[in-house]
């Protein structure tokens, strides 16, 4: 299970948390249908999504 969370600016969310010390379960990447996101897990164990969605680039 996967909580998601949609930002404005992952990029900078993301380097935050690194520089932190948290462990990164799916590095920071562009999907095809146009998502760039990442993953961390709670202490329960839930994924944490953290995305900004934007259309695909053609």
């Amino acid at each position: 299970m996967y909580l998601t969370i949609e930002v404005d600016d992952v990029d900078t969310i993301y380097n935050d948390l690194k520089n932190k010390g948290v462990e990164i379960k799916v590095e920071l990447r562009d999907e095809p249908w146009g998502d760039r996101h990442f993953a961390i897990e709670d202490p329960s164990g839930i994924g944490i999504d953290i995305v900004k969605y934007s259309p695909p680039q053609e």
